[in-house]
């Protein structure tokens, strides 16, 4: 047989093929306009969207609700970091070797870091001022920025008790130490819009979060906080 050729149908072989005399009744125009409407349903619902680039997009009114919602929320409240992981927390800070030596002294002193974080830091082997000497102490809380809608490249800026740190938001979310700030304030500033359609930051603690009003680049909310 050559290889083109194909074999002569036989009645068994079309009844096969419930699809043949569609084809054979229909022509090519009607298959056309099955499969747009099959098309057009698998697109309404949604199969298809993972394809679209989507950016940020709040509507007036969700953009209005956050608004409310952040004036009349309530503080958040932080979840403290536990003596335990206070050489962990430290490191996710991303401080200089100075500024570490300068938090490790200024940390609670009733329960210090460890030696070795203190030697590691090169802090001074002297002993510790009066409590009454040294001002007021810090402590250290956990937090997390993420991205509350799309993930489009938006960047913020966290400022509390004198640490500063610039975050790339995402779904997943970034997680760092922060010093409880003694005026119970964190301060967000929007540093660019991603993809457009505002920043869109939410922060937490623990169990507890805020969502932010969507902001633009250069706009600074503070947030009252309260330590557990």
């Amino acid at each position: 047989m050559n290889p083109r050729e194909l074999p002569a149908e036989t009645p068994d072989m079309v009844g096969r093929r419930p699809w043949l005399p569609l084809l054979q009744a229909t022509g090519a125009a009607a298959l056309i306009a099955i499969a747009a409407v099959t098309y057009a349903h698998w697109a309404g619902s949604g199969a298809g969207s993972s394809f679209a680039h989507q950016t940020d997009a709040p509507s007036d009114a969700e953009r209005q609700r956050r608004i409310s919602a952040f004036a009349a929320g309530a503080p958040l409240t932080l979840r403290s970091v536990e003596h335990a992981n206070i050489s962990f927390a430290v490191d996710t800070m991303r401080l200089s070797p100075s500024d570490k030596r300068t938090l490790l002294a200024d940390l609670e002193p009733a329960a210090p870091p460890p030696m070795a974080l203190l030697q590691s830091a090169q802090a001074p082997q002297t002993a510790l001022a009066p409590l009454a000497e040294r001002g007021p102490v810090l402590r250290l809380a956990w937090i997390t920025l993420w991205d509350t809608d799309v993930e489009d490249g938006d960047v913020v800026r966290i400022d509390s008790q004198g640490y500063s740190r610039t975050v790339v938001l995402s779904k997943r979310g970034v997680t760092i130490a922060v010093p409880v700030p003694t005026d119970g304030i964190i301060t967000v500033t929007g540093i660019s819009d991603g993809d457009g359609g505002g920043i869109t930051v939410g922060l937490a603690s623990g169990a507890a979060q805020a969502v932010f009003p969507i902001m633009s680049p250069g706009q600074a909310l503070g947030l009252s906080v309260t330590l557990d």
